[in-house]
């Protein structure tokens, strides 16, 4: 998943902002334990895999380009599931490494 730097998701001193590069991983994040959940994409019966504790190493930052996210679950379990993200700037260089927990139930 990639986000280009623009006005919206920077701070102050123009590089990107940390909220916005912690957001960028929870929504990789996010698509990867959907897919863990159904590969084929195609149950939209599927519970969502709400974020509930989020931990982010902010690395280094940059004010170009765009962000790019890589996300792989390393555990998944009938209620819980554990996803370690990683962002990256177009040169490759790592920006944040972002670990979450995600609850998945199915509402009742």
């Amino acid at each position: 998943m990639e986000m280009p730097h623009g006005p919206n998701v920077r701070q102050g001193t123009g590089v990107f902002a940390a909220g916005a590069l912690i957001q960028l991983a929870d929504v990789a994040a996010t698509v990867a334990c959907f897919r863990a959940m159904d590969p084929s994409g195609e149950d939209r019966s599927l519970p969502f895999p709400l974020s509930v504790q989020i931990s982010a190493n902010l690395l280094r930052n940059t004010d170009r380009g765009k962000a790019i996210a890589e996300a792989k679950v390393v555990h998944k379990g009938r209620t819980m599931m554990v996803v370690e993200s990683t962002v990256r700037d177009e040169e490759g260089r790592l920006l944040a490494i972002v670990n979450s927990t995600h609850l998945v139930q199915r509402r009742k």
